[in-house]
């Protein structure tokens, strides 16, 4: 049993490491892109393909009755709390068809709806199916087992860290009824930088090939990268002081 849970915990360890690298790497890399193709589109090479992007998304912008547009935008959203619709597919396209803060504060009111959409179907059902499918990913179980469900700095970082399933974590938070206000602050407060790259994006989708666009991609990754490192420090150090205080006992 000893040997299992070792080989698991060295498994976790290894997986948290290599997602850190990669996204470092990653980040590294689309620099790396941005820099070489910024001097090929100033050159002229994808000017007329930029342009049109540039005429399509002036085109959108520039669209009468927004607020049936954001009613629209809203409609989506709630279906995206009970159908897997990729996030960052929503949150580009709002930020192509308004103003990048404006993108901004309809994607954040979008993914309120969502959060709390799962949080009270948690709520309501117990969020018992949810709570056993998320405690198969091994790092949210050993996060929430010993950094406590109701810490929330173990909410932000699950909303941070990639590959972590936004529904069944807020079905999981609303199943052990947690306070709604913390929940939605935590909730916001992690995947907050998510909302903002996306939109952003989406704003400046007619130059993708320059810092505006890329720079928020390349500061997500680092973000996203450092908190799965201290994520997985944090558990070693925890379970470090665990394995004292049993040889203390």
């Amino acid at each position: 049993m000893v040997n299992l849970m070792e080989k698991k915990n060295l498994n976790r360890k290894r997986v948290l490491y290599a997602t850190s690298i990669g996204l470092f790497a990653a980040a590294i890399v689309i620099a790396v892109i941005t820099v070489i193709m910024s001097t090929k589109v100033a050159e002229g090479g994808w000017a007329e393909f930029l342009h049109a992007l540039d005429k399509l998304q002036t085109s959108i912008q520039a669209l009468e009755n927004k607020w049936l547009i954001v009613l629209a935008i809203m409609g989506v959203y709630i279906l995206r709390g009970f159908l897997p619709i990729p996030f960052p597919f929503l949150l580009i396209m709002t930020g192509v068809m308004f103003r990048p803060v404006n993108a901004i504060l309809i994607n954040t009111v979008g993914t309120t709806v969502v959060f709390i959409i799962n949080y009270f179907w948690g709520r309501f059902t117990g969020g018992g199916v949810a709570i056993k499918r998320l405690e198969k990913y091994d790092n949210v179980r050993e996060m929430m087992a010993h950094h406590g469900k109701t810490k929330l700095g173990v909410l932000v970082a699950l909303r941070l860290v990639p590959s972590v399933p936004i529904n069944l974590v807020s079905k999981t938070y609303g199943g052990m009824k947690y306070p709604l206000y913390d929940f939605l602050v935590a909730s916001l407060l992690g995947f907050f930088p998510k909302i903002w790259v996306y939109s952003v994006m989406g704003g400046n989708i007619s130059q993708p090939f320059t810092w505006s666009f890329m720079g928020p991609i390349i500061v997500l990754l680092v973000l996203s990268g450092v908190t799965t490192l201290i994520v997985n420090i944090t558990l070693e150090k925890r379970k470090g002081e665990n394995k004292d205080e049993n040889t203390n006992a």
